[in-house]
C-alpha cells in the first residue's frame, strides 16, 4: 500500500451493538468471518470503509450545477486560457472548435467530454509534449492545490475544470487527492457523456441509496455499479461512501468495454497485488444454499479488502484484467484504496478514448447550419458531345480571319467561351477538384524543365506517346514545292 495511505475503520454497523462500540474504542474495524455472518444473518446494512490518502481538503466545495459547455462560466481565466491555446472561437450561439464539434462534425454548443475524446484534433493537443504543457501551465496557473510541474494530473484537472465533471472548491481549489464517493463517481461518468437536458428523477433510486444532489445523474449509471440495488448492496450507507479504485475500474469497463469482460479469461493476466479469489459470497456463506441474503455484495467487498490475501471476487478481477489491456492500471493496481479525484478523471479520460461507441473523427471547427457550402447538383446537358464538337469546328472550315487577326487555337477559344458560362458554384467545383488533383498527384504539376522560365502545366499523359512520326499519312492537295523542306509546327 502507499505512503500516502492510512488505514482506517472498515466496516461501521447501523445498529449499535458492542462489536461496533468494541472495534471503535480500539481503533480497529476488522470484523473476524463469524462476526460477519452473524451481521447478514440479522439483516445489518454496512458501510464499507476504504484506506484513504493523507489529505487536507481545501476550500468549500461549488454547487453542483449543470449547463450547456458553451455556455460555462466557471473558472473564466482557466477557460479563457484553454480557448485560445485550442483556438476556439465564439459564435453567435457559443463557441465553435474541437471541443465544440459533434460526432457528425456540426458546431455543438452542447458538446460533451466523451465526443470530444473522439475528435483527432483536440487528441493531438492532448498528444503533443508542447501543446499539453501550456495547457497544463493554465491550470496550475488557475488552482493553488496542484505541485509544479505536476503536468499529467493538472491536465487531467484541468479537463474536470473545464467540463464541469465535478465543481471545483472555493476560492480555487481542485482537490486532486480528495476521495469519492460511488454517487459522486458516477454521476460525474454520466456527466461526461450525456448532453444538458431535462432530467426525471428516478423515485425507486431515491428510495433505495436516499436523498442526494448527485442521485439525477447517478441513476443512469446504476446497471454498471458493482453494488446494486437488488441486493441492497448499493444503499443510502454505500451511494455516500468511499469507493475503491476496483469498483470504478469496474464500472468504466462494464460501461464501455463489456464484451471484452464478459470474454476474458482470468488466466490471461497477474498482478503484484491481485489475485482472483472466486466466489468469496458463497466461501463465506452471504450466499447460502443458493440464496443471496440481503446486502450480499457489499459484505463480499467488505470480506476482500479485510483480507486481501485471499483475493477479490471475480468480476472485479476480471474489470482490473480489462482495465490493464487499456492501459488504465498496470501490474499494480491498488485495487482495495480509495478513489481520488485525479485518479478518476484518468481512469475516465483513458476509457472514453478507447470505447467505440462513437466513431473519430476528425474537425477543427464544426459546420454551422446556414453556412455550409450546399452541394450543387450536376448541370443538365444542352448540348450533346457533337453538338459541342461542331461548334468548336477544329477543321477551321467557318472561320474567316483577316490578315491582322489571330489565327490560333479556335478550339481552345470555343472551350474558354464554354468555361465562361458556367456558374460560380460550378467553377468553384473545378478548382476544388484541380486542388485534389495536386494534392492526390503532385507528380503530374511538377517542373521538370531545366531552363531557368517557369515550366509548363505537366498534365497526365493522354493518348499514344509520341515517336517524333506523324500517325500516319497527311495527304495536302495543291502545289506546297515552294515550302520544302521547312519545318511544320
Amino acid at each position: 500500500m502507499s505512503g500516502r495511505f492510512m488505514t482506517i475503520k472498515r466496516i461501521v454497523i447501523p445498529t449499535i451493538t458492542m462489536v461496533i462500540i468494541a472495534s471503535q474504542l480500539m481503533g480497529c474495524a476488522a470484523v473476524t468471518q463469524s462476526e460477519l455472518l452473524q451481521m447478514i444473518n440479522q439483516g445489518d446494512a454496512i458501510e464499507i470503509e476504504v484506506a484513504t490518502p493523507i489529505n487536507q481538503e481545501q476550500g468549500t466545495e461549488s454547487a453542483l450545477d449543470w449547463q450547456e459547455l458553451a455556455s460555462l462560466s466557471t473558472n473564466p481565466d482557466l477557460r479563457k486560457s484553454w480557448d485560445d491555446i485550442l483556438m476556439i472561437t465564439p459564435t453567435d450561439t457559443g463557441k465553435n472548435g474541437v471541443l465544440y464539434v459533434n460526432a457528425e462534425g456540426n458546431n455543438e454548443p452542447n458538446n460533451t467530454l466523451r465526443v470530444a475524446l473522439h475528435n483527432s484534433e483536440f487528441l493531438k493537443y492532448l498528444d503533443s509534449e508542447a501543446d499539453s504543457l501550456q495547457l497544463s501551465n493554465a491550470v496550475q496557473g488557475n488552482y493553488a492545490d496542484l505541485e509544479e510541474n505536476d503536468t499529467a494530473r493538472a491536465l487531467y484537472m484541468g479537463i474536470n475544470g473545464y467540463f464541469n465533471l465535478l465543481p471545483d472548491a472555493n476560492p480555487n481549489y481542485a482537490n486532486p487527492d480528495s476521495t469519492l464517493q460511488r454517487n459522486e463517481f458516477m454521476a460525474m461518468v454520466f456527466r461526461a457523456e450525456t448532453p444538458v437536458q431535462d432530467l426525471t428523477a428516478d423515485s425507486a433510486f431515491a428510495d433505495a441509496v436516499g436523498q442526494s444532489d448527485y442521485n439525477i445523474y447517478a441513476q443512469g449509471l446504476a446497471e454498471n455499479s458493482y453494488l446494486d440495488t437488488a441486493s441492497k448492496s448499493l444503499n443510502n450507507l454505500t451511494a455516500n461512501g468511499t469507493i475503491t479504485r476496483a469498483e470504478a475500474l469496474y464500472l468504466l469497463v462494464s460501461r464501455y468495454f463489456s464484451d471484452d469482460m464478459a470474454s476474458v479469461d482470468v488466466k490471461t493476466a497477474t498482478f503484484n497485488d491481485a489475485k482472483d479469489g472466486g466466489d468469496i459470497a458463497s466461501k463465506q456463506k452471504f450466499i447460502e444454499d443458493g440464496t443471496q441474503k440481503d446486502y450480499w455484495k457489499s459484505y463480499e467487498l467488505t470480506y476482500a479488502i479485510q483480507n486481501p490475501d485471499d483475493g477479490l471476487p471475480t468480476d472485479l478481477y476480471k474489470a482490473l484484467i480489462v482495465a490493464k489491456s487499456k492501459g488504465l492500471v498496470g501490474d499494480v493496481t491498488r485495487w482495495d484504496e480509495a478513489l481520488t479525484r485525479s485518479e478518476a478523471i484518468e481512469f475516465l479520460v483513458k476509457a472514453l478514448r478507447q470505447e467505440k461507441g462513437i466513431a473519430q473523427f476528425n474537425a477543427k471547427q464544426g459546420l454551422v447550419e446556414g453556412h455550409e457550402v450546399q452541394e450543387t447538383a450536376e448541370p443538365e446537358a444542352t448540348e450533346t458531345v457533337e453538338d459541342l464538337e461542331d461548334g468548336i469546328n477544329s477543321t477551321y472550315t467557318d472561320v474567316e480571319l483577316g490578315d491582322d487577326e489571330y489565327q490560333g487555337d479556335t478550339g481552345a477559344d470555343a472551350l474558354r467561351a464554354e468555361l465562361d458560362k458556367l456558374s460560380p458554384e460550378e467553377k468553384a467545383e473545378i478548382d476544388a477538384a484541380l486542388e485534389r488533383a495536386m494534392k492526390e498527384h503532385p507528380e503530374w504539376f511538377t517542373d521538370d524543365s531545366s531552363g531557368t522560365s517557369p515550366a509548363p502545366y505537366q498534365g497526365p499523359a493522354v493518348g499514344t506517346p509520341s515517336t517524333g512520326e506523324l500517325p500516319g499519312k497527311l495527304e495536302l492537295d495543291g502545289d506546297y514545292s515552294q515550302y520544302q523542306g521547312a519545318t511544320v509546327y
